[in-house]
């Protein structure tokens, strides 16, 4: 069963100044939310079920032995994942979700959030996302995919025959399993002369990030039809009938369980990485010229705040790693 992450806004684009919130007028404060949502794959107890025909044939005169008909194909499919990623990206809930959970913790120096207003919350975002009810067709990706059919037709067979694509119906379960957070404010050093960036909540530890809060709450169910490539096949045209007549599209219904799921903080860069890119140390660099960063870039980048804390965790794991 595929288990996939995904987080918004996305790593990459976090690395530009203009997508993090500004939080004064001096534009010396800025902040960001980020969402982290998880895609469980659930197999559906449903038959498969066969689409819109996409060619017809008959059976050529005088033919006295089998033979073999063989088409290739170019199908148009959504890409499911893609797809909700941009519909999580593009969400009003989503957006008003980050909104009120930055009001709730106010970018805060300390991770403070209680357990009701968590709650409070993350109802609110299941409630949003179900409203949608399916991923409209803007926010659908979508990809070709080519495909042959090959069957052996009997010459006694002389009605019309079509080819039919197969499906079958999936489903992702969609949780949120985890936000995170920072604010960055360039301040003024000791002698008032320059400023330089400073992250809160301060991190210590690489294995403790103090700006993650947990979740893994159930969001919704996400029901789509996957294209079958290799169940495709031949039938007769008066015996087809069409059960699949949108297979491009992607249903949103409530969770199927409501049950808080134990969920892994993904493997994308920490805020702490991405605002070192994001925002340079020294506030006068900041309009040095844009670096086209990637995500392995980013984990790269060393977190000079814990080094230069040296503590305990530092002298003993840090120096080594």
């Amino acid at each position: 069963m595929k288990r996939i992450q995904l987080s918004v806004p996305f790593s990459v684009d976090l690395t530009k100044e203009s997508s993090w919130e500004n939080l004064n007028s001096s534009g010396t404060s800025f902040g960001i939310v980020r969402c982290h949502f998880q895609l469980n794959e659930r197999l559906l107890n449903e038959p498969h079920q066969v689409g819109e025909a996409l060619a017809v044939y008959k059976s050529p005169k005088g033919v006295g032995a089998q033979h073999v008909i063989s088409s290739s194909f170019e199908l148009e499919e959504v890409k499911q994942i893609s797809s909700i990623e941009k519909f999580l990206f593009e969400s009003e809930s989503t957006a008003t979700f980050a909104s009120e959970l930055a009001l709730k913790i106010g970018f805060n120096k300390e991770n403070s959030i209680s357990g009701k207003i968590k709650s409070e919350l993350s109802e609110k975002l299941k409630q949003g996302v179900t409203k949608s009810l399916e991923i409209n067709e803007s926010q659908k990706i979508r990809d070709s995919t080519s495909f042959e059919i090959t069957n052996t037709i009997d010459p006694n067979v002389t009605a019309p025959i079509v080819a039919v694509p197969v499906f079958k119906r999936k489903s992702f379960d969609l949780l949120l399993g985890y936000v995170d957070f920072l604010r960055v404010d360039y301040e003024r050093d000791m002698l008032w002369l320059r400023r330089k960036s400073r992250k809160y909540p301060r991190i210590v530890d690489f294995n403790n990030h103090p700006n993650r809060i947990e979740f893994g709450i159930p969001l919704a169910t996400i029901k789509y039809w996957e294209f079958l490539p290799k169940s495709s096949v031949l039938m007769l045209e008066d015996e087809h009938i069409v059960q699949v007549e949108n297979s491009e599209q992607l249903t949103i219904e409530p969770p199927h369980c409501e049950k808080r799921k134990f969920v892994k903080f993904p493997d994308v860069p920490s805020l702490y990485q991405i605002a070192n890119a994001a925002f340079p140390k020294k506030w006068i660099l900041r309009k040095s010229p844009t670096n086209q960063w990637t995500e392995d870039m980013l984990k790269n980048i060393e977190l000079d705040e814990v080094k230069k804390a040296n503590n305990g965790w530092w002298r003993k794991y840090g120096k080594n790693s």
